[in-house]
C-alpha cells in the first residue's frame, strides 16, 4: 500500500479513539506510520503491547514523549530522517501541537490560531459574532470581581462554563447574580483542585439557549451534533447525530441516523456549514453541537476533531471508517468513505452518582454482553474498589447497540441500563448511595 507521500505520523496516548482503533484505521491508508506516544498515565505493559502490534504492521519510528509541547520539534527532527507527509491525532490535548507541527512542515492542516479558537468557548462566540453568524450574549469571568459586569452583559437565566473544558465539567445553569457569585466561587476552587485542566482557568457566562421540539416522536434531546470532514475548505457533512435528553448538562446518548425531518435536517446542515466556515476550519474533522431553538439552530460549541463515539456509530450504521478518511485528509488525499445508514446505532453513557464515592460492585461487562447480543461494545470504566470523584468527568458504563429502527434501539438501550446494577458507598461515610444516580 506504500505510495509516494504516504508517511503518516499518529499522535497517540491523550484520549480520543483508542490507539488500537487508530492503528486499525491507519492500515487502510498506508503502511508507513510513525507513532509519537504521549502516554505518561498508560501502564508500561499496555504501551509495550501497542508498540509490538505497530511494529508488525508498519514501517516507521516509535517515539515516546513526556512533554507534549516538544512534539513539533520532535517531528521536525523525524522529518529530516524520514520525510513526513501527514500528521493525525484524535485527542483534544494534542490537536494544537498537531497544527503547529503541520504548519512547520508545510503539511495539510489548520493554522494553530484556528485550533486555539476552536478550543476556546469565548473565542468561538467572538468569531461567530464577528462573522455575523450568531449574536449570543456572553462575558468572560477571570476573577470573582467580574461577576457584576457579566450579569449585566448577559442577563438571566444563563449558563456558566469553563472557557477550556470537557465532558460538561463545571457547567451549570444560574438564575440570578447571587447564585452566579456562589457558583463562580465554587467553580474556581474546584477547577484549581482538579488535575485535568489549566492552572489559571477562565469562565464564560453565556445566554441560556432554549430548546424547542423539533422531532415528530418523543425520546430525543433538544440538540444535535453534526459530523463533518473538510478538505482544503470543502465541507462534506457525514452525519447529523441525534442526542438523548441531558442529565443536567451531562450527555447520556447519541443516535444515528437522525430522526429529524428533511427540512429540519437541511436547516441544521446549512447552519453547520456557516459555523465551520466562520471558524476558518480548512482540514480534517469537525464535531459541532447545535441547540435546536425556536429561531433555528444555534452553536453550543465546535471541536476541530472527531467527536468521542462518532467513529463507532458511523461504522455501526453503515460500515464506513471515518477515522481512515481523517488520516487520508492529513496526507492531503481525498476522502474515500461512503456513509450510508442501513441500520440504527445508539451510544449510551451512564454517569456515576454526583458525589465522591467508592465502587463496591457492579454487573460485569461479560454478563451484559452475554445478555444482549445487540451490543456492539460495552465498557465498564472502573473495577470494584475504585474511588470516583465528581470533579473528574467520566462515565461508569458506556455501550453501543444497534437496531433496525430507532424505537428498537432505544428500547434495547433502556433494557441494558435497567439490567446494569452498581453499588457505591460515599467516601465521607459508609451509607449506601442509591443507583442509578438521581438526575442532576
Amino acid at each position: 500500500m506504500s505510495v509516494a507521500g504516504s508517511h503518516l505520523v499518529l499522535l497517540l496516548g491523550a484520549g480520543g479513539i483508542s490507539p488500537d482503533a487508530a492503528l486499525a484505521a491507519a492500515r487502510q491508508v498506508t503502511d508507513e506510520v510513525s507513532v509519537v506516544w504521549y502516554g505518561a498515565a498508560t501502564p508500561a505493559a499496555v504501551a509495550d503491547r501497542l508498540r509490538e502490534d505497530w511494529s508488525r504492521a508498519f514501517a516507521g519510528e516509535w517515539l515516546t514523549v513526556e512533554d507534549h509541547l516538544r512534539i513539533p520539534e520532535l517531528l521536525e527532527e523525524l522529518h529530516r530522517r524520514r520525510p513526513v507527509h501527514g500528521v493525525a491525532t484524535f485527542g483534544e490535548p494534542l490537536i494544537l501541537v498537531q497544527a503547529e507541527a503541520q504548519q512547520r512542515l508545510g503539511l495539510p492542516g489548520n493554522p494553530p490560531e484556528t485550533v486555539r479558537t476552536a478550543q476556546s468557548k469565548s473565542a468561538q462566540r467572538r468569531r461567530l459574532r464577528e462573522a455575523g453568524v450568531e449574536e449570543i450574549r456572553f462575558h468572560e469571568i477571570t476573577r470573582e470581581e467580574d461577576v457584576a459586569a457579566a450579569a449585566a452583559a448577559v442577563g438571566f437565566p444563563a449558563v456558566l462554563k469553563p472557557v477550556h473544558g470537557a465532558a460538561s465539567f463545571l457547567v451549570s445553569k444560574v438564575r440570578d447574580e447571587a447564585e452566579l457569585r456562589d457558583r463562580v466561587r465554587e467553580a474556581f476552587q474546584t477547577y484549581h483542585e482538579s488535575p485535568l485542566f489549566d492552572p489559571d482557568p477562565v469562565f464564560l457566562l453565556e445566554q441560556l439557549l432554549i430548546g424547542d421540539a423539533w422531532y415528530e416522536q418523543p425520546g430525543f434531546g433538544d440538540y444535535v451534533s453534526v459530523e463533518s470532514l473538510v478538505e482544503d475548505g470543502r465541507i462534506t457533512h457525514v452525519a447529523v447525530t441525534d442526542k438523548l435528553p441531558l442529565d443536567g448538562f451531562v450527555e447520556t446518548g447519541d443516535v444515528l441516523p437522525t430522526s429529524l425531518s428533511g427540512d429540519r435536517r437541511r436547516q441544521v446542515l446549512d447552519h453547520a456549514g456557516r459555523v465551520i466556515e466562520a471558524m476558518g476550519i480548512r482540514w480534517g474533522a469537525t464535531h459541532l453541537e447545535l441547540k435546536l431553538t425556536p429561531d433555528g439552530p444555534a452553536c453550543i460549541e465546535l471541536n476541530a476533531r472527531l467527536g468521542g463515539p462518532v467513529g463507532h456509530l458511523v461504522r455501526a450504521v453503515g460500515g464506513a471508517d471515518i477515522e481512515a478518511d481523517i488520516m487520508r485528509l492529513a496526507l492531503g488525499r481525498p476522502i474515500e468513505g461512503h456513509y450510508p445508514a442501513v441500520r440504527y446505532a445508539l451510544y449510551r453513557s451512564v454517569p456515576p452518582p454526583a458525589e465522591a464515592v467508592r465502587l463496591i460492585g457492579q454487573t460485569s461487562r461479560e454478563a451484559l454482553l452475554a445478555a444482549f447480543p445487540e451490543l456492539v461494545f460495552c465498557k465498564t470504566r472502573f473495577a470494584p474498589g475504585a474511588e470516583l470523584h465528581p470533579d473528574r468527568p467520566y462515565n461508569i458504563l458506556t455501550f453501543l447497540v444497534t437496531g433496525q429502527d430507532v424505537r428498537s434501539a432505544l428500547a434495547i438501550a433502556d433494557r441494558v441500563v435497567d439490567t446494569y446494577t452498581a453499588e457505591f458507598v460515599p467516601l465521607a461515610d459508609d451509607a449506601p448511595v442509591p443507583f442509578p444516580a438521581p438526575t442532576r
